[in-house]
């Protein structure tokens, strides 16, 4: 009774609203739902093109890279407005909408993942995640690991390179700029992983991410992101 109380007091002096428009009600209210852009493809993580249920092409595939890519919304509008409320003001709750988006999705496309699948959020360098007090993969990872009831590492990838912003970079300096900037911090021998991150761009930090995970011994390596950009 008494936390039924406090949240009425707090949602009557804040008011939840949604994240896209500022409605009052919802984080997402049912017009910005509507206004979401699902991608009606998944795509190889290595070239780029439609590939079915995103695994990465044969002639793409290598002892190194991902075995599957899984993007669900294109990067703009209310998709861009709930990564950006996750990313710069912490909004947990945000992370639970957007791992309900990708549970539906992935239920209507009967997706699955092995139980003993281990979830791997990407992880921020020692400082971003200082200087931010919270890694917004985590968040989701987190998210999505409760829901589809997986075990959730997130202290198994680390930076050891502080690597600079990638925004401005070519695909190619990309690459180079992520080379090295990983390591993984227990024994992962012949283990499934689902690597997750908000946002794909180019693909060059999962995939340097699965390169040492795979290095490391790891079995299958999917790569898993609210969206697209």
């Amino acid at each position: 009774m008494a936390a039924s109380l406090v949240n009425w007091l707090l949602e009557l002096t804040f008011p939840t609203r949604c994240v896209s428009c500022a409605k009052k009600g919802k984080l997402l209210c049912d017009d910005c739902e509507g206004k979401l852009s699902p991608l009606s493809f998944f795509s190889c993580l290595v070239c780029g093109k439609p590939s079915l249920g995103g695994f990465t092409h044969p002639t793409c595939s290598d002892r190194f890279n991902p075995e599957r890519n899984l993007s669900f919304f294109s990067y703009r509008g209310p998709a861009r407005s709930l990564v950006k409320s996750l990313k710069y003001q912490g909004l947990r709750s945000v992370a639970e909408l957007m791992a309900e988006l990708v549970l539906e999705d992935l239920a209507e496309k009967g997706i699955t993942f092995g139980r003993s699948a281990w979830v791997v959020p990407i992880p921020l360098s020692f400082w971003r995640q200082n200087e931010r007090g919270f890694n917004q993969a985590e968040i989701f990872a987190r998210a999505l690991a409760k829901n589809l009831k997986l075990k959730i590492l997130p202290s198994l990838l680390k930076r050891v390179k502080n690597t600079s912003s990638q925004t401005a970079l070519s695909k190619e300096e990309r690459s180079q700029n992520v080379h090295g900037a990983f390591a993984v911090t227990r024994r992962i021998r012949k283990k499934d992983i689902l690597l997750v991150d908000d946002v794909l761009t180019t693909g060059a930090t999962v995939r340097e991410a699965a390169r040492i995970l795979k290095k490391k011994g790891a079995k299958q390596v999917w790569v898993l992101t609210f969206s697209l950009d």
